[in-house]
Order: C-alpha cells, then structure tokens, then sequence
C-alpha cells in the first residue's frame, strides 16, 4: 500500500514539473507543422512580384506585329498629245527613293464610277446652268462610266446610285431643290470615305466631281474668324481674318491624304472679298491634294465649258495600284516614270489605315 502511494506521488510531480506546451510539441513532433504566416511588407513585395511572374509564365507569348506592305491607289493622265494604249509594264513606281511594285493598272477599258455631289444654294440662275450642262456632257459620256448622285446640304444622300441610264440621272438632278447652306466644307471628308473603299475592294476607277455655289459664310460653322475686341489693335484676328478658314483646309488635306478617290471641284461663282479668295483658294489646293483639280467660273457663260472640260478630263484618267514596302509610314512621295513620257499623276500620300 505505501508503495503504492509512493508511485501515485511520483507520477504527480512529474506531471506538474513539466509544462504543457512542451508536452505538447513532444506528442506532435512526429506531424509536419504549417510555415508561420508573414505579414510584413516585405513578404508583401514578393509575394506580389512570384504572382506577377507566374501569369506572365501562363500568358501565352506575343507574336510580334509585322504590318505589311499596303495599297495605293493613284490616279493618273497621258502626256499632252500621246494616244498610245495604257500598258502596265511601262511605269516604273518610287515611294521615295525606295522601289515600290506596280500591281495593277485600271485604263480606258474599267469602269468609272463618277460621283457627282451637288452643292447648291445660292442662285437659283447659276444652278440651272450647271444642270442643263452636266446633262448635255453625261449624254455624250463613255459608256464605262456610271454616274451617281450625291447631295450634301448635311449629311450626304444618295440620290442615284452609279447607273449608265443617262435619263434617269438626268431626271433626278433636275428635281433636286436648293439646300439654303453650303456643305462641301463639312461632307468633303465624309464622302471621301464613303467612296474609297470601292476602289480597294471592286476592280473599277472612281473620281467625286462636286458643283457648288458655296460662299464661306453660308456655312453653319462660322469661318469669318469675326474681330473680337475692336478697340484692340493687337487683336490677332484684324491681322489673321482667314486663319480659320486655312486651318481647315489643311486639316482636310492631311485626312484626304489617306483617300484613294481623287476630288474635282466646278464652283460657279468666283467671289473676289478676300475671305472668298482665301476659302477658293483652299478649295483648290484641297482638289490638287487628292489628285484632281478645281475650276472658278467668273460668269455664267463659263459654267457649260468648266463642266464639260471637267467630265472629259475625268474620263481620260486611268489608275495605277501600287504597293508601298511596310518600312514606310507617314506622309510620302510617290514617283512615276512612264515609257510613254511624263504622266501627271497624284503624288503624295499617306497609307491607308
């Protein structure tokens, strides 16, 4: 019995001597403990970079973009006095001083989409005119081309589409009533964009002749750039009255650049007030930019001839596609040379987007 009690005691002491905790880890020392959670900012940082790591490994690679070669097309005529059939093998084609490849040429053969926007809104006297001369040059037209009828007072309308039934074109445009504003500022852009993508995607040429009256002031959008502070002598816009008016013109070339459709413009009453010389002048150049050309009729007995000129030269004009090398980007200079001598061709561009 004493014996018995003398176990008891010792087993006692042993349980009091030794603390929990350790007896604790002696019974889990055999089972693998889960590491202690670091919160630190710095286990923060490694963290975040092992995760970024890991999705950049999952993501799959990125092929490298290699833009290729693009197209362009570019309007063109025959010497003065040369009648020779078009051939392909004749041009030899430069952006640049680089050696562009001649891919197709479109001549007297392909059919010409023309595209006549009308933009009337002054005088009634004038518009009557340039309807019953553009009526007598499309009844004696190639049958290659195919006239469409545009109206542009705000947004640009089919009126036509591109048809080689001279009548009922006719019919059309002489029911069309005066627009009370000048567009061709506004829809100039928008047309052009509406008619390119014909060219890249049909084996046809294709030119916009527009016939206006437009003044600068009839526009919806003010150009007159009016004096702001009259009693300012320093006021910019006494020195600049046509600053508005130029900036426009030269934001519209640099979009056109990217055009495929060369513009042609007949206005039908020139204007000599030097903010009508400054937005006549844009005109022009804006027409040069694309590859055609603007005519000013200075009376109403010029209207038949700068009509009639325009349509012929326009049915004259061939095109040529050319590849322009992807090392190219940004505004260019194209060069042609031709076994049947100097061409007048369009020469700046810019790639198409």
């Amino acid at each position: 019995m004493t014996r018995a009690l003398l176990l008891l005691f010792a087993l006692w002491l042993c349980l009091v001597a030794i603390p929990p905790d350790c007896v604790a880890q002696t019974q889990d020392a055999s089972v693998p403990q889960p590491p202690a959670e670091d919160n630190s900012p710095a286990s923060g940082a490694r963290t975040g970079r092992r995760a970024r790591r890991a999705a950049q490994e999952a993501r799959p690679a990125r092929k490298p973009s290699h833009s290729g070669p693009s197209r362009i097309f570019v309007p063109l005529w025959r010497p003065s006095g040369a009648e020779q059939e078009w051939n392909l093998t004749d041009f030899q084609a430069k952006v640049g001083a680089t050696e562009a490849k001649v891919i197709d040429g479109r001549f007297d053969d392909s059919p010409l989409l023309l595209f006549i926007a009308i933009d009337f809104s002054a005088d009634l006297i004038l518009t009557e005119s340039a309807k019953e001369s553009l009526a007598s040059a499309l009844r004696i037209a190639q049958p290659a081309v195919l006239a469409g009828l545009l109206r542009i007072p705000e947004q640009p309308m089919v009126i036509v589409d591109p048809t080689t039934n001279r009548e009922q074109f006719i019919s059309a445009m002489k029911t069309l009533p005066m627009s009370g504003r000048a567009g061709l500022f506004e829809m100039v852009e928008v047309v052009a964009g509406v008619t390119s993508p014909l060219v890249r995607e049909h084996p046809v040429r294709a030119a916009v002749l527009y016939l206006t009256d437009s003044e600068i002031s009839n526009y919806r959008e003010d150009y007159t750039n009016p004096v702001i502070n009259r009693s300012d002598a320093r006021d910019l816009s006494r020195r600049f009255p046509d600053a508005l008016i130029r900036e426009k013109v030269s934001t519209l070339t640099s979009n056109l650049q990217r055009s495929s459709i060369p513009i042609f413009i007949v206005h039908l009453n020139y204007r000599n007030d030097p903010l009508n010389e400054a937005y006549q002048t844009g005109l022009r150049r804006l027409a040069e930019s694309t590859g055609g050309r603007g005519v000013f009729c200075r009376s109403i007995a010029e209207i038949p001839v700068a009509i009639g000129d325009m349509v012929n030269s326009i049915q004259a004009m061939g095109m040529l596609e050319v590849e322009v090398p992807a090392t190219i980007s940004g505004s260019f200079t194209l060069t042609l040379e031709s076994a049947i001598g100097a061409v007048q061709h369009r020469s700046q561009f810019q790639p198409p987007r």
